[in-house]
């Protein structure tokens, strides 16, 4: 049915009205003693006290204005602070907490093992701190100062305590190793005259016994795994002889584990003549010679998979090689690196190691001469004991062998004289610290497996010490050498020095003019 106008008209005003019609608040009574936090957050406070039931659900802060403040007095306070609000009001929150969430362990229902029940219910042992001590500071001190270069101190630190963790001779010698680092850290913060502890010293240092039970433990450990040699152990084998050679290295010059060092004995060179007979070589340790040795029969042994195991890094020497043939005239010719070198040992090496080994040769050529003259003499006629051939096959093969340990120094020395010539890529990098890099890479502690049975038969012999003997002691201390200039590496440097000096002991006890003054030059160098 259609609408009359005026119905129509009366329809629009009434919709129009309700429009424009404000909409009813709900009424309630208003409040000025909430909280800050629910005033600054617009919501209605219930004005429980001490928490109001909004700031306990959020957590927050809660705290009221003072009952007999004004309105105009609240209005002009200043808003509390966040470290305000948290003083009042943290004492409150951490005890309704507390009463929430109470403590309770955790009670899993597992039955004890046999052992434990064999032990009475008690644990095996407990864990030892100093071991655990000692394993930090490898991974944070001892594996850093391992090698040189990044690469491999990245072995180090990284690789071989993640083989100790899973195989424990490997665990026994990291700690072992350790262990030496803590007590050469320890010796020299006591020589240090400003009496300031070490940072890398641990808390509590570990005793002399418990070093060398370590030691003990992974040398058997180490041993018997090398009677079941198979493809899969190699690279543990690899990384426990390394570690044994990294002992060995650091155990020169601690007075503990050398005899011949007494309290009272001197070590300036005025005390080395002083010293009276009988010479003994069981205080040369050179036991640490078979064991390079040894380590370069498993590289051939496992070569292929050596190559490719995670310790690959530590076999890599790029100045490892006969370079310097190249340009022998010119390592021949005494002519000092164009860029500087500012330590004093690495300085009277380069200026006297071509010198050193042509005296070498100079004392083998004498040697050859009189053994010649007297094979002469004792095979003439007028001769009533006649020289025998075992006699002379002998000596001839001990200058046989002293020729080629003399080819081992020169070679050692001209790689080193090499690796000084070789400018730096920039000159930032002309420093000691990067010439003992290059000098690291061209493997000069690795010298010993180069040197015949026949020369080790002679350093081993402890009977009849004579002028034959003395001069493959001679060539030692020249071989010696290259290993005492490393000065930044912690088992290198002048631990080395005590051995050069235990040498020239024993030569100068045999009072031959030449062959002091061929151990003169090494004890030359070690002083610079």
């Amino acid at each position: 049915m259609p609408l009359h106008p005026m119905q129509v008209e009366d329809t629009s005003q009434s919709a129009a009205k309700s429009r424009f019609c404000p909409k009813q608040r709900i009424s309630h009574t208003k409040s000025r003693n909430g909280c800050y936090t629910c005033k600054q957050r617009h919501v209605k406070c219930d004005e429980e006290r001490p928490t109001c039931g909004a700031c306990l659900i959020r957590e927050e802060d809660c705290v009221f204005p003072n009952p007999g403040d004004t309105g105009d007095q609240r209005r002009r306070q200043p808003p509390f602070s966040r470290q305000r609000l948290l003083s009042e009001s943290v004492h409150l929150r951490a005890r309704g907490k507390a009463r929430e969430v109470p403590f309770r362990s955790l009670n899993f229902e597992v039955p004890p093992s046999e052992e434990s029940r064999n032990l009475g219910g008690q644990p095996k042992s407990s864990l030892n701190m100093n071991d655990l001590n000692l394993l930090q500071h490898f991974i944070l001190h001892t594996s850093k100062k391992m090698s040189l270069h990044k690469i491999k101190t990245v072995v180090w630190e990284r690789v071989i305590p993640e083989m100790a963790a899973a195989n424990e001779f490997l665990m026994h010698l990291v700690l072992a190793l350790a262990g030496l680092d803590v007590l050469t850290t320890g010796d020299a913060c006591v020589q240090n005259t400003q009496g300031s502890s070490s940072a890398s010293m641990p808390a509590s240092a570990p005793d002399f016994e418990s070093i060398m039970e370590h030691h003990q433990q992974g040398l058997a450990g180490l041993q018997e795994a090398l009677c079941a040699t198979s493809e899969s152990d190699a690279e543990s084998l690899l990384a426990g002889s390394m570690l044994l050679v990294g002992f060995a290295f650091a155990s020169l010059g601690i007075k503990v584990l050398d005899p011949s060092i007494s309290t009272d004995q001197h070590t300036s060179d005025s005390s080395l003549g002083a010293l009276s007979p009988p010479f003994d070589l069981t205080i040369l340790d050179m036991q640490w010679l078979h064991l390079v040795r040894g380590i370069t029969s498993i590289l051939d042994q496992f070569s292929p998979t050596l190559g490719k195991c995670r310790l690959r890094a530590l076999l890599l020497y790029k100045n490892a090689n006969e370079d310097w043939k190249m340009c022998e005239a010119q390592m021949h010719s005494n002519i000092m690196p164009s860029w500087h070198i500012r330590s004093k040992r690495l300085q009277k090496f380069a200026t006297g190691a071509n010198r050193a080994v042509s005296h070498l040769r100079d004392v083998l050529a004498g040697l050859r001469l009189r053994s010649d003259l007297q094979e002469v003499a004792e095979g003439s006629p007028l001769s009533a004991t006649p020289r025998s051939d075992e006699s002379s096959n002998g000596s001839e093969a001990y200058l046989e062998t002293y020729e080629q340990a003399i080819g081992v120094v020169e070679d050692l020395y001209m790689r080193i004289i090499y690796v000084m010539q070789m400018k730096p890529l920039a000159s930032h990098s002309s420093s000691d610290l990067e010439l003992q890099k290059d000098l690291e890479d061209a493997a000069v502690t690795g010298w010993p497996y180069l040197l015949s049975e026949e020369f080790m038969s002679c350093l081993d012999s402890h009977r009849n010490f004579d002028t034959i003997q003395g001069v493959s002691l001679v060539i030692l201390a020249h071989l010696y050498l290259p290993i005492a200039i490393l000065d930044e590496l912690w088992y290198c440097g002048k631990r080395w020095d005590a051995e050069i000096r235990k040498i020239k002991t024993l030569v100068v006890g045999l009072a031959d003019k030449k062959l002091i003054s061929l151990v003169e030059w090494p004890s030359d160098v070690i002083r610079g």
